[in-house]
């Protein structure tokens, strides 16, 4: 066998099989027989097809004649180009400010190889530590005075009408506790409050420094020992020792004063400079100053449910007054007792029985009187009369103290133990012809500092003194117009409704009724389901609650006074419509004025025909001025009566009468809550509640 034959499967590394060709990959194909760069001659179909010949022959003349001529053409193009470049590089580099530029730099770079760069490097460093410490003694010599302050005070006193205190007001700050005057428990819900890790090991090695120093550059304060720093003396640090000011220099300031509490002073010293600096509340500092303020007690007597409730006080925001956002401060306060069982510093029947005992926690400056709001907003009115620098200031205000009780009284009889269980909540405002606030009493809201508060607040002012001497005094501010003063009782009202946390019971439903009781304007508001209302709206109940304030009213001043005026139709209009826009929507239906009548010709209970027709005792009557309607509107109207006695006088026509249930004209209750139409012979004031139905889209008027 030849040679070629034997190396031939040891060159492709395998043998092909008989009666298959293959194409070798790695090998340019044969043209016209000549051999492959693999050494092998090009085989099968694809070497013995003779166009693919042509084809690759003509490709390479085109080529070939492409190139010869295109390339002469672009080497002509391009060669002015290029000598126009070489001509203008040679300008460039010949100019004067190009050589000038170049030696420039030759020498700069001389110079730069000639500096001593680690001299220069030593010298940057020194600076820079140099005004690093110059940095840290300013910060250290401009560090807060960390003695004890001494006590302070600047008390107000918020006065009712007859000079009866109502509510102290005004800065106090409390006297430095020694660590054995205050109550252990005491310390246990402040930890529980505002660090429970405080007692945790803290190492301060490298990694503890690095973590005071961060914490001290964050708006926000750690959580404590999880976020790697400590919480309760930085928050003592940041808020009490540095006041809350933040920047480069007072974060510096923090950090270092964070680092020498935390190795210098013990954890009890912490905890009573903590307590001994926090804020009780807007105006009351140290725990001394709150134990007196709010319990009337010393700091070292304190109860588990009262430490509970005083470090609530601490808690952001530090905006809560215990005498006037009870409810609100036992919540906190159950935070806090939750937490000490966490702590370990109550077992949980020992927290249990703290709540009970807060439930029941009486505080001796919280009265209705300061639960309504009305002292903070008259100090607030004050303010800038007051000024600053006083030793004590006295304000007294319109607050009737005989009306407040009566108020009180009708408010609470309404909320039994059964309707506060079921979420049951209710408000009463009185004021004067001026718009001054004779009584407020409230369960829910404290009054707010919104338009209405400001303004009643600033009429309420009676007279004000400051270290002793008269600075203000008025007896009476300008009367204003009925409907004037709905629509601040309004707004009072809407105020007074806001309930404290979250929404009102889920189905209940608020009710409103303002209407003047002699020279006052009275407005009530009830939220709740009413027990005798299936519907489980407020019904009567705003209602029952002006009554029973009325008569209590009518006996301790029997001389009645003049009946107010009536509004006209503009006015009406014009008050209903503010009224809605600060009350919010109606949850029943609303009577408009309450007006003295003469003895009715006929008396009895009546049956709804239509909103227009009674049927009383067998005898049908119309209503004076109203065109009656059917359906819906008739069923509420049906609703509103309830079996109540309705007496009912003639008014001209035979079967037309203008009947009465309680003090309100049926007639301008069904046009005032839009139950029908006024007919065109009615009277102004009638036409006058029908126009108030269409401002406030009422009934029949809704679009």
């Amino acid at each position: 066998m030849p040679d070629g034959a034997r190396r031939a499967p040891s060159e492709s590394g395998r043998t092909p099989p008989s009666g298959r060709d293959w194409l070798n990959l790695g090998s340019t194909p044969a043209v016209g027989g000549t051999p492959t760069t693999g050494g092998t001659t090009a085989t099968g179909r694809f070497a013995a097809n003779p166009w693919a010949d042509r084809l690759r022959q003509s490709a390479g003349r085109t080529r070939s004649s492409l190139g010869g001529h295109w390339q002469p053409a672009l080497a002509a193009r391009i060669a002015p180009l290029r000598s126009a470049a070489e001509r203008v590089g040679g300008r460039i580099g010949s100019h004067p400010m190009t050589r000038e530029a170049s030696n420039r730099w030759q020498r700069a770079a001389e110079a730069a190889s000639r500096v001593p760069w680690g001299r220069l490097s030593l010298a940057a460093l020194l600076l820079t530590i140099g005004l690093v410490l110059a940095i840290l003694a300013w910060c250290a010599a401009t560090l807060p005075s960390l003695a004890d302050k001494p006590p302070t005070a600047s008390p107000v006193t918020v006065q009712a009408q007859d000079g009866e205190t109502l509510a102290l007001r005004g800065d106090m700050r409390g006297r430095a506790l020694a660590p054995g005057d205050i109550a252990p428990v005491m310390k246990r819900a402040l930890i529980a409050a505002q660090d429970p890790w405080f007692e945790d090991v803290r190492a301060l090695d490298a990694t503890g420094i690095f973590s005071v120093v961060r914490g001290a550059f964050r708006e926000t304060v750690g959580a404590g020992l999880r976020d790697g720093s400590a919480r309760l003396t930085q928050l003592l640090v940041r808020r009490n020792l540095l006041a809350g000011e933040r920047g480069f220099v007072p974060s510096v300031q923090e950090a270092m004063l964070v680092l020498w509490l935390e190795a210098r002073a013990s954890k009890d010293a912490i905890l009573t400079r903590s307590l001994n600096t926090a804020s009780f509340g807007p105006d009351l500092v140290g725990l001394d100053a709150a134990a007196r303020r709010v319990l009337g007690k010393e700091a070292r007597d304190l109860s588990a449910a009262e430490a509970a409730l005083l470090a609530g006080l601490t808690l952001p925001p530090a905006d809560l007054r215990a005498d006037r956002d009870l409810d609100a401060a036992r919540a906190r306060a159950r935070r806090v007792l939750d937490g000490m069982v966490m702590t370990g510093a109550l077992s949980r029947a020992q927290a249990d029985e703290a709540g009970r005992a807060l439930a029941g926690l009486a505080l001796p400056g919280a009265t209705p009187a300061t639960r309504s709001g009305l002292p903070d907003l008259a100090a607030a009115a004050a303010h800038d009369r007051l000024g600053g620098g006083f030793r004590e200031a006295t304000l007294r205000t319109s607050l009737d103290r005989g009306l407040q009780g009566m108020a009180e009284k009708a408010v609470e009889r309404r909320l039994d133990a059964n309707a506060r269980r079921r979420g049951a909540r209710a408000a009463l405002v009185a004021l004067g012809q001026d718009g001054a606030v004779l009584a407020v009493f409230g369960t829910g809201s404290p009054l707010a500092a919104d338009e209405a508060g400001r303004a009643s607040a600033q009429v309420s002012l009676r007279r004000i003194q400051r270290d002793g001497r008269p600075v203000f005094d008025r007896l009476r501010a300008p009367t204003l117009s009925p409907a004037a003063l709905r629509m601040r009782a309004y707004g009072l009202l809407a105020a007074l409704a806001r309930p404290p946390e979250g929404d009102g019971p889920p189905g209940a439903r608020d009710g409103f009724y303002v209407a003047a009781i002699g020279d006052m304007t009275v407005g009530v508001w009830f939220s709740g389901e009413d027990e005798r209302t299936p519907e489980g709206s407020a019904g009567d109940a705003p209602e029952a609650i002006w009554q029973d304030f009325s008569a209590q009213v009518a006996k301790a001043r029997p001389t009645p006074p003049e009946p107010p005026a009536r509004e006209s139709a503009r006015e009406a209009g014009t008050r209903d419509a503010a009224a809605r826009e600060t009350a919010g929507p109606r949850g029943a239906w609303q009577s408009p004025e309450g007006k003295a009548a003469a003895p009715p010709l006929l008396r009895g209970t009546a049956r709804v025909i239509d909103t227009g027709r009674l049927r009383i005792d067998g005898q049908t009557i119309r209503l004076v001025g109203v065109e009656g309607q059917g359906g819906r509107v008739a069923r509420e109207f049906r609703q509103y009566l309830r079996k109540r006695e309705v007496e009912c006088d003639p008014a001209g026509e035979a079967d037309v009468y203008r009947c009465r249930a309680g003090a309100q004209d049926l007639s301008e209750v069904v046009l005032f809550n839009g139950a029908g139409k006024a007919a065109p012979n009615a009277p102004p004031d009638l036409q006058a509640a029908e126009a108030s139905a269409k401002a406030r889209q009422a009934g029949v008027w809704q679009n």
